[in-house]
């Protein structure tokens, strides 16, 4: 099989010989796979400068099995002032943990194009110069792009109604995520304890939250809401974020 300039993004690089790379790239698609990239090792090879995190990309392949050969790579010509710019800092770090979600969270060769299409809107929006200094914008954007990608994986939560089924969430009422169950009626001094209202906003993926204290309610439920799909998988990139973290 021959593919020719698939829209992609690399995740992550890992060295096979003295000259070669697997490269693991999110495609729009073919979903993730892992492509051999013959020789990017090399001092003067071209593809050094392509093959990198947070680029916008065209790759081309060819072969069947588990891993493909990259046969091209090229960054996309309409983002080409965008590698002119690097994320930094927190931008940096969001970017890592949206790659590291995509790497453990989602099948090799299972297409993904929607949640494709808001990975690169997350990555366009962390290059973002008003994102750099403003906490609220990077937390609501990390968050939108957590919600999407329990959605595509077949976790989606129901923010409308109990664990039941049947009672409906309250705006005034507090609430528990138990995992594989949903929301359980608490008190609102219980342990982890989450506003209806919270709740009912999440039922939009576009919703944003400008209080500390709404963001931290929104961090903490999606974070317990991802942990059933993790299992024991860490993420590294939050780690980074200490003592702060979003």
């Amino acid at each position: 099989m021959r593919v020719h300039q698939q829209s992609a993004y690399v995740l992550l690089n890992r060295s096979y010989s003295e000259t070669s790379w697997i490269v693991e790239v999110f495609t729009k698609d073919y979903g993730r796979m892992a492509l051999m990239a013959k020789g990017a090792r090399r001092i003067k090879s071209q593809l050094k400068g392509v093959l990198l995190p947070f680029q916008p990309i065209l790759v081309s392949w060819t072969g069947k099995g588990e891993m493909p050969t990259l046969t091209a790579a090229e960054i996309q010509p309409s983002q080409l002032n965008l590698i002119e710019q690097e994320l930094r800092g927190d931008q940096l770090v969001c970017g890592f943990y949206c790659n590291e979600l995509t790497m453990y969270l989602l099948h090799r060769y299972d297409p993904h194009p929607r949640l494709f299409d808001r990975y690169h809107t997350t990555i366009l929006g962390l290059y973002d110069p008003d994102s750099v200094a403003n906490e609220t914008c990077l937390a609501n954007t990390i968050r939108a792009f957590e919600q999407i990608m329990i959605k595509e994986i077949g976790y989606e939560v129901n923010f409308e109604f109990e664990a039941d089924g049947k009672s409906p969430i309250r705006p005034t009422a507090y609430y528990q995520f138990q995992v594989g169950q949903g929301f359980v009626a608490s008190s609102a001094a219980a342990r982890n304890a989450i506003e209806g209202r919270i709740v009912l906003a999440l039922q939009s993926e576009n919703i944003e939250f400008s209080k500390d204290l709404d963001r931290s309610q929104r961090k903490l439920l999606m974070r317990n809401i991802l942990s059933q799909t993790l299992g024991y998988k860490k993420i590294n990139s939050r780690e980074l974020f200490f003592p702060k973290s979003r």
